[in-house]
């Protein structure tokens, strides 16, 4: 089963292509600018590095958000439009989970992850996950929240703060640094080794890999008619005209589709 795995929900776009549970090609690509001329000439590149072709693929996966709204919108529409055009199989994760199964898998003696993304206007994208398998499973849910708001919820939510493996560019955001680190943390002196990755993990390398699990393809597997970004909060053109133009469900009428149908039969 060939898994071509995507991730544009920020700059640092991450590209991988795995079958059955084996590594075939990874591919990072930071972007300045959109993805919109760069995104389907990784992907030729990505399955002709490992001797496949479009056609090959079984599955595609892609991280739903939260990120910037730009990148998020254009590797949903282009994995749905994959996935329908090719009758493979559609799977999307929250952005935030493939950072912290990426982390996890980096890091085996740690079972909690806190990714977090600077999201701008003085709030970060944040969740805290558990180690579930090669995967990952939600103990805080993804949400955007100043980072003071964040550090509330996580005292709340873990025991020691210390413990997770913190990873994305708005983890110094979240935690601190130098004499602004958070107080329960400057606290304890001279410190046990942390992990605080302030770089975007391989997300698409370790959704690609987990998504060898059949039991993880069926829990994440959604129509290409039924996708909605996950964007968290409004963006900055709905805030200006005070207006809400992101769905928060499919418009009424999608099961007309046989996307997954088809989907199903390759899987």
């Amino acid at each position: 089963m060939l898994i071509l795995a995507i991730d544009t929900a920020t700059p640092w776009g991450r590209f991988a292509l795995a079958a059955d549970g084996e590594l075939l090609g990874y591919q990072p690509h930071n972007v300045t600018g959109s993805y919109a001329d760069a995104l389907l000439p990784v992907i030729d590149g990505l399955l002709a590095a490992a001797g496949r072709r479009l056609g090959d693929v079984d599955v595609v996966a892609v991280t739903d958000g939260p990120g910037s709204f730009t990148g998020v919108r254009i590797g949903v529409a282009t994995a749905k439009t994959l996935a329908w055009a090719l009758g493979a199989r559609l799977c999307a994760v929250s952005t935030l989970a493939a950072m912290a199964a990426d982390r996890l898998a980096a890091e085996p003696d740690r079972h909690l992850a806190v990714p977090v993304l600077d999201a701008r206007r003085g709030e970060i994208f944040a969740g805290v996950f558990r180690r579930a398998g090669r995967w990952v499973a939600e103990v805080a849910a993804p949400a955007c929240l100043s980072p003071d708001d964040w550090w509330a919820c996580l005292r709340q939510a873990i025991a020691d703060l210390e413990a997770p493996a913190y990873v994305g560019d708005g983890v110094a955001l979240l935690v601190g640094e130098g004499e602004r680190l958070r107080p329960e943390l400057a606290a304890r002196g001279v410190p046990a080794p942390r992990s605080w990755i302030p770089t975007h993990p391989a997300t698409a390398r370790a959704l690609a890999l987990a998504l060898a699990d059949p039991a993880l393809r069926d829990a994440t597997a959604i129509s290409p008619f039924r996708l909605v970004p996950r964007y968290l909060r409004g963006s900055d053109a709905e805030v200006i005209r005070h207006v809400d133009a992101t769905p928060a469900a499919p418009s009424p009428g999608v099961d007309i589709h046989s996307g997954l149908d088809q989907a199903e039969d390759r899987s």
